[in-house]
């Protein structure tokens, strides 16, 4: 019988919660390391956040990015020290992306916390800086929005998250003139609980600092093949994982590309909430996913893998 072709993907920000992660860290002591090596490399605690909240604590970008990236990697430990395995291909959804390469040995585990909470206070400032929004657009083809978008200035395609569901972001202006064209021409969209253009030139500002922190970090070969959110396509050197990660912060996340270019009998979605996993069977309704976020869902996961 054929080994099970098993990937496994990444949460970005937007899958938090209170009490995420709690039983895990009460379980597993790998999972209780991670979460105070992120604290001391951090400066704040990743457990209190993630437990106790509140929510508008958790959601503040500085602090969310940090803790979505602890608990999916935890939760990756995890999988991976119950079932030893190796991924046919791993990719994260924008943050999320970080988690792929940690786990990849790519990045260090330190090295990731810092790139992480930089990353996260970067993009806070340049919201500060360039205010803006995003909103996703349902039932419409990326190439109708790509038609509709270029109608307006300061907006962009920011997410290619499904066939069917294509974000965009951009101005507060530039973004509500966009909307209220939408809704005048029945499309519907629905406004994202963001301060900022995510994944739009609108992140220049914190695209420049964050690059002279990625050209500081050791970044090695991928164990094994990480997809990358600019291209939609393998990354695999040092030279490639750096380019692709200065770029992911201005450009379009390339999520169904990278969904139709890979291949795997199950794909495991490591971190809180099953978002990605939603996404995947829209893309391809055939390939199976689970997700593990709790003691749960570990368990459904590895029976499921043994199958």
């Amino acid at each position: 019988m054929d080994e099970k072709k098993i990937a496994v993907v990444f949460p970005g920000q937007g899958s938090q919660y209170v009490g995420m992660g709690k039983d895990l860290y009460e379980k597993f002591e790998v999972v209780r390391k991670i979460f105070d090596t992120g604290s001391e490399i951090c400066g704040f605690d990743i457990a209190s956040a993630c437990f106790e909240g509140p929510i508008d604590k958790l959601t503040d970008t500085r602090i969310c990015q940090v803790c979505i990236f602890a608990l999916s990697f935890a939760c990756w430990k995890v999988v991976q020290g119950e079932s030893v395995f190796s991924p046919v291909f791993a990719a994260g959804h924008s943050l999320g992306e970080y988690t792929a390469f940690a786990s990849a040995g790519a990045i260090s585990l330190e090295d990731a916390f810092l790139l992480v909470s930089r990353r996260a206070v970067f993009m806070k400032d340049a919201t500060t800086t360039n205010p803006g929004g995003m909103v996703a657009v349902m039932g419409q083809t990326l190439q109708k929005v790509e038609e509709v978008v270029n109608n307006f200035n300061d907006v962009y395609v920011s997410n290619i998250n499904a066939p069917d569901q294509i974000v965009v972001g951009g101005s507060k202006s530039g973004i509500q003139l966009f909307v209220n064209w939408c809704r005048e021409t029945r499309i519907k969209v629905i406004p994202l609980n963001v301060s900022g253009a995510f994944h739009t030139p609108l992140m220049e500002p914190a695209a420049q600092r964050l690059a002279e922190e990625i050209d500081r970090t050791d970044i090695r070969e991928c164990r094994f093949p990480v997809y990358a959110n600019y291209t939609g396509e393998i990354a695999a050197s040092p030279e490639q994982i750096r380019y692709v990660l200065k770029k992911q912060i201005i450009s379009p996340v390339q999520w169904v590309k990278i969904i139709e270019s890979s291949s795997a009998d199950l794909v495991v979605e490591c971190g809180p909430r099953k978002i990605l996993s939603g996404l995947i069977r829209k893309t391809r309704p055939d390939t199976r996913t689970c997700n593990v976020e709790d003691t749960s869902t570990l368990n459904s996961v590895l029976e499921i893998m043994k199958l």
